[in-house]
């Protein structure tokens, strides 16, 4: 099973996951990278307007290429069934 690491890029930082997980596909790895995003969403609120727009999941395949990137309206206005 493919692993993917899912990082999260911001006006701050970039915080990138060491250890990655192993999923099925792009797609599951979408689904993990949401449920992530969904649990930040509070602490996220918090900051300025401007600095949101700069905040991205990006999703890096095992061989350490890019392979999505989510921007932080695409998780903030998601389900709530999603998350």
């Amino acid at each position: 099973m493919p692993r993917y690491y899912i990082d999260v890029r911001s006006h701050f930082a970039t915080n990138e996951d060491p250890n990655g997980v192993e999923l099925p596909d792009i797609a599951a790895a979408k689904a993990e990278a949401l449920k992530r995003g969904a649990g930040q969403l509070d602490d996220w609120a918090r900051l300025p307007s401007t600095y949101l727009s700069a905040i991205v999941i990006e999703i890096v395949d095992e061989d350490l290429h890019p392979v999505l990137a989510i921007p932080y309206m695409d998780i903030a206005v998601q389900e709530p069934s999603m998350s």
